[in-house]
């Protein structure tokens, strides 16, 4: 015996139209016996030059048919009480219009239509074919979008790992302005205690916010990176749908696609505040002296000015340099003064993109007593580098992005042991080394890389 699903799916086929494949609508019999749909029969009827039965193909000699009346009520009771599931397997929808599966994908409008559909005025022009093709094609489609997502993905992964090199750099950075700032106050800390804690706090608020736009930077790119990630495991998803519920919505869901590929993931910019101590500069300002340089501790290859101020490197880069004391790749040239106490301060003009150096260095010439800024090429990139040679430590360093048009001040204090290097257009200290305890004469240093054209300038 039957069971009733397959009861009723038996039943189901006798109330089905065999040229629309859906419930009877209609229907009526023709002299072989045989019902159709009113609308479909005189369609098939229509189209054909003999009147053929469109099931059996018997022939009709007149265009007779009978209203199947109780054909189209049991269709109708069908049809109201069938489970969507038993009428529709694959759980598709029907043309709205028609009443009919939809078999069909239009290309033009990236929508599932049913055959009549098809021969409507609307999509006589468009490009049409079948659902399992146009589903083939989708999740070619999607395959591209997924091996993007994943791009993206690295990308984003690539982002977030340089954002937190840069939020370490940023404390490093916090750290040595905070040093600064309290050497700065050191010098006046009786004039200016009050407004020590007043610049602290400023930093401490200022660092605290960058850190905190620097931190919501890279909970965004986690959060997009899980974002993406997410998407990922979806489109795979949708990949492994049947063809028909593939297609559904399928514009749609490319529109989403393309939002998140278009979410940009270009580093915010952000940096720690310099800060200027009023009054500083300008005392320290008063303290300038006049330098010029001495041609006779020159390295062969540099052309000094009759003023004896400006310097530049005219010598080919094969040539050896006469004396081995200072950097290698460097030509280097002493200051005609020479200190052994006080308090002095001066200037010079560095060149852009090019590798320089200048500061102090003892007169014995060995260069184990040396105190210097310079600007150095890293990885296609220019920075400034301050370091020191000594009998109490063998190198400290410090490191900040170079500076264009840059004018270094310079200052010495030879008693108490102080050197430091100054950003005189923006009037903020760039570093100063630990206090030291210098012995002999401190001479004035300059250098430059071996390239033609590119000069150095003491301010007069």
């Amino acid at each position: 015996m039957a069971s009733c699903p397959e009861s009723v799916e038996d039943l189901q086929k006798e109330v089905t139209c065999p040229i629309c494949m859906d419930f009877f609508t209609k229907p009526v019999s023709i002299q072989c016996g045989h019902s159709f749909c009113h609308s479909c029969l005189l369609r098939s009827w229509q189209q054909a030059s003999t009147l053929l039965c469109p099931e059996c193909r018997s022939v009709s000699q007149q265009r007779e048919y009978k209203a199947n009346v109780r054909l189209g009520k049991l269709a109708d009771i069908l049809k109201k009480n069938s489970d969507p599931v038993v009428s529709n397997p694959e759980g598709h929808g029907k043309c709205e219009v028609h009443q009919k599966v939809k078999k069909l994908f239009c290309e033009d409008d990236q929508s599932l239509i049913c055959v009549s559909c098809s021969q409507s005025q609307e999509h006589e022009t468009h490009s049409l074919c079948c659902t399992d093709e146009a589903a083939e094609n989708c999740r070619g489609k999607l395959q591209e979008t997924v091996t993007s997502l994943w791009r993206k993905s690295e990308v984003v992964a690539r982002q977030l790992k340089y954002e937190k090199t840069k939020f370490s750099l940023l404390e490093m950075e916090i750290d040595i302005q905070k040093k600064n700032i309290l050497s700065e106050f050191h010098k006046f800390i009786q004039l200016l205690h009050e407004e020590k804690d007043a610049y602290l706090s400023n930093l401490q608020t200022e660092g605290r916010s960058t850190l905190e736009r620097q931190n919501r930077r890279i909970s965004e790119l986690t959060e997009q990176s899980q974002e993406l990630r997410e998407k990922i495991t979806e489109l795979e998803e949708e990949c492994k749908k049947p063809d028909l519920d593939l297609l559904q919505d399928v514009k749609g869901l490319f529109k989403k696609n393309e939002l998140v590929l278009q979410k940009g993931t270009e580093p915010v910019h952000t940096s720690i505040p310099i800060c200027s101590i009023p009054g500083l500069m300008e005392w320290i300002f008063s303290l300038k002296v006049d330098i010029t340089l001495d041609c006779t501790t020159a390295d062969h290859g540099l052309i000094i000015t009759e003023d004896l101020k400006s310097v530049r490197y005219g010598g080919v880069q094969e040539e050896i340099p006469n004396n081995s004391w200072g950097p290698i790749g460097f030509a280097q040239v002493l200051g005609t003064q020479s200190f052994t106490s006080g308090k002095y301060y001066w200037e010079v003009e560095v060149p852009n993109n090019t590798a320089w150096c200048v500061g102090f260095c003892n007169k014995s010439k060995d260069f184990q007593n040396s105190f210097v800024l310079s600007n150095r090429q890293v990885n296609n990139s220019f920075y400034l580098f301050a370091g020191a040679q000594h009998s109490l430590y063998s190198h400290v360093q410090y490191r900040q992005a170079s500076v264009v048009d840059l004018k270094v001040g310079i200052f010495l204090d030879y008693e108490h042991g102080e050197i430091s290097f100054y950003h005189v257009k923006k009037r903020y200290l760039i570093y100063t080394f630990p206090t030291t305890s210098f012995s002999g004469q401190f001479l004035p240093f300059f250098s430059l890389s071996k390239t033609k054209d590119c000069s150095l300038t003491i301010c007069s």
